[in-house]
């Protein structure tokens, strides 16, 4: 998703490059999207929400907790 201080150093590029990315995932089929990197996170999510997909992504750590249980 090159989040972080990339898109803030460098932002057209960034932005060139999450939407080459979030239209391949789109392009999957998936339903969601999982990342163990936050600024990647926060950039594809960035994306799909202005593009108004219903795709969304979530942190690997996050996932694995609700799917584990988390805290019952």
């Amino acid at each position: 998703g090159f989040g972080g201080t990339f898109s803030v150093r460098l932002p057209d590029i960034s932005g060139a490059m999450v939407a080459d990315k979030t239209r391949a995932l789109i392009e999957t089929g998936a339903h969601q999207v999982l990342t163990a990197d936050c600024g990647c996170l926060m950039n594809i999510n960035g994306s799909l929400e202005k593009q108004q997909k219903a795709l969304r992504g979530q942190h690997l750590a996050s996932f694995l907790w609700q799917r584990t249980g988390g805290a019952q």
